[in-house]
């Protein structure tokens, strides 16, 4: 009886181990290949005296990167010549991350997700490496693709964002001849961190990698509600929310500009950490470059926007700088002539006016906005409407129109013979000119700052009933021409500042482009 139940336990032993055999076999390696596979030789670091927050990067193919810029949101660094970074870890600090050279490719989330992956939650480990893969060549050419607030509420702004945003995203960057980069001007959701992850694959999913700024909307309102909104939620799903990145010939750094004073109350501005952090990443850079700032409320003229000067202080001598942001949900090309001329870009939003329609507040379509970079400048740069062509960039509608429905009616109260033209992207130096059976009559000057968009108030608040405290902003680019003779076939012709043209000769005077795109 003894011997047999030897036998049984050798026989089940032998078939246990043949079992394990196969296993590793189909998986397409030994099991003596794995028992005593060795772990990968990790390069030993001795960090100086009281030096609690360091690591090693290096290429792809092993070898040590030197002069990386890191970070743990308040000292930045550079690794030796070991490609060793080593500094003591500020006690507020959550993330430790490097500022990607424009000589390696951006890290991103996965194959799948091209949402930028630079950084690593510190938690209770004082050592974090990192690799980057060396690019062909530097990419002094390349697309920026600027993303104002997809916003998202519901799972049919989602499904929105996905089916028509993404698929004119995609079909953009498949088509460039040129690297494209992506920056997401924040409100990544509308008080719904639920969608975070979702947006994440979503924004991700074109080819080009993608940096994100957080906005109001992304961050979360505790149920203290004289407690400042969170930003745990976003930070989870996108990582720190100051960094900086260089592509080209470019350095860009990333900004948190909300500041709340309880759960609802908040304001525009940075605090003297970030300006101080703002200092130290900046002095890395050579002042040939370009710099590129983003973040989510406008700046703008607004004396009261905390440590404005500071900001303009810190890019002083670059060669060229240009704010990117959005929060309006309407387009406004600002020029701040008090600080050498620096650019402020602010975005109409991809939701336009909360995927009510497929419009902002101001008339300007869903979509978002491509700069080419060449160099330390931007050489010229559109609006995209989604789902539509590259060259719409005007609209016509008769001054003296009544828009609207049974909450309410809208006009801009000018004269019967008169053409309201609005151009969604203008600035002070874009010529707009009225041709009358093809001979031009006039240069046409933009409106009274204090004029809105009729057609589009006489949508959202006519006809949807939205609330009117959220479309009350004027527009900044609706020019007014008086026919020369009533009965003549009208043509707008727009010159942009880099000499782009643009015309239309078609007056709107329906909604059906604003109700969809079908």
């Amino acid at each position: 009886m003894n011997n047999y139940k030897k036998v049984k336990d050798l026989a089940r032993m032998f078939l246990g181990v043949w079992l394990l055999v196969l296993v590793f076999w189909s998986c397409g390696e030994s099991a003596t290949d794995v028992l005593d596979k060795p772990e990968p030789p990790k390069t030993e670091i001795t960090p100086g005296a009281g030096m609690d927050l360091y690591g090693l990067i290096t290429d792809d193919a092993g070898n040590p990167v030197s002069n990386v810029v890191v970070s743990d949101g308040f000292s930045c660094i550079t690794t030796d010549a070991d490609g060793v970074y080593q500094m003591k870890k500020n006690e507020n600090a959550q993330f430790v991350f490097y500022s990607t050279p424009a000589e390696y490719e951006v890290n991103t989330a996965s194959e799948s997700v091209k949402v930028a992956s630079f950084y690593a939650a510190i938690g209770t480990f004082k050592r974090h490496d990192f690799s980057l893969k060396k690019l062909p060549a530097v990419e002094n050419s390349f697309k920026l693709l600027c993303i104002g607030d997809p916003q998202v509420a519901s799972a049919n702004d989602v499904n929105r964002f996905k089916v028509e945003t993404m698929p004119d995203i995609q079909a953009f960057t498949n088509a460039a001849s040129i690297p494209c980069y992506g920056l997401v001007m924040g409100d990544m959701v509308g008080d719904k961190p639920a969608f975070l992850e979702q947006m994440k694959a979503l924004i991700g999913s074109s080819s080009m990698p993608v940096f994100t700024t957080i906005g109001n909307h992304d961050k979360v309102a505790g149920s203290n509600k004289d407690l400042p909104r969170t930003t745990e939620a976003f930070t989870k799903v996108f990582g720190p929310l100051n960094y900086s990145f260089n592509r080209g010939e470019v350095h860009f750094v990333c900004l948190d500009n909300i500041i709340f004073d309880n759960a609802s109350a908040y304001s525009g501005g940075f605090t003297d950490e970030q300006m101080e952090w703002l200092k130290k990443d900046l002095s890395y850079v050579p002042k040939n470059k370009m710099v590129i700032i983003y973040y989510h409320i406008p700046i703008r003229g607004a004396s009261s926007f905390k440590n404005r000067a500071k900001l303009f202080a810190a890019v002083e001598g670059f060669a060229e700088v240009h704010l990117m942001c959005g929060h309006t949900h309407y387009s406004e090309n600002y020029i701040h002539t008090s600080s050498n001329n620096i650019y402020e870009h602010v975005h109409a939003a991809a939701c336009g006016s909360w995927w009510r329609s497929t419009l902002n507040g101001d008339g300007t379509p869903n979509g978002y906005a491509v700069y080419d970079v060449n160099g330390a400048s931007l050489t010229n740069w559109f609006y995209k409407p989604t789902k539509l062509s590259a060259d719409f960039q005007i609209r016509l509608h008769q001054g003296d129109l009544v828009f609207g429905g049974e909450y309410g009616y809208y006009t801009f109260d000018q004269g019967e013979n008169t053409v309201v033209v609005n151009v969604w992207n203008a600035d002070s130096e874009w010529k707009v000119e009225a041709f009358e059976n093809g001979v031009k009559v006039a240069d046409l000057q933009p409106m009274s700052k204090s004029m809105k968009d009729a057609w589009t108030l006489g949508y959202h608040i006519g006809v949807l009933n939205r609330n009117p405290n959220n479309y009350s902003p004027a527009s900044k680019h609706l020019y007014l021409h008086e026919m020369h003779d009533p009965d003549a076939k009208l043509e707008v012709k727009v010159t942009d500042r880099f000499g782009n043209t643009y015309t239309e000769d078609e007056i709107t005077t329906g909604y059906e482009t604003a109700e969809s795109y079908n």
